[in-house]
């Protein structure tokens, strides 16, 4: 009976082991996944018009739009924009559906700017460059 034991021990400890390595292996889906990101002159019917990486200081206001997953809504994400490396500009946005799209707004000046679109503890989803002229 003790050998019995012993090797029922034995085998859930390997197969406690092994489960673990398993999940280290194979890391979680994310829970918020940016599926594509774009920075435009506006936003019509929920989709970008006028995408591109350089625009003319005379546009005024632009928008990083994004399409958005969420493996189990609600999620909150953030656009935070930069200019020339300094952070001008952040804005949470509520996804309330399994695949979303959304956008922020900012008026711009000429320089090298970029946004980041991050989750709720601050790691940085994915990130889209532009320049204003």
């Amino acid at each position: 009976m003790k050998i019995a034991l012993s090797i029922l021990a034995s085998v859930l400890l390997a197969f406690g082991v092994a489960m673990a390595q398993e999940k280290t292996a194979n890391p979680a889906t994310p829970a918020v996944k940016v599926e594509k990101i774009v920075v435009a002159t506006s936003v019509e019917n929920h989709d970008p018009v006028g995408e591109n990486t350089e625009f003319q200081a005379s546009v005024g206001t632009l928008y990083c739009w994004t399409k958005i997953t969420a493996a189990s809504p609600p999620a909150t994400i953030k656009h935070v924009w930069y200019d020339d490396d300094k952070k001008v500009f952040e804005l949470s946005l509520d996804i309330k559906f399994a695949s979303t799209r959304t956008w922020s707004s900012k008026s711009v000046k000429a320089g090298s700017w970029k946004v980041e679109v991050t989750d709720d503890a601050g790691t940085v989803l994915s990130s889209v460059t532009f320049t204003v002229k």
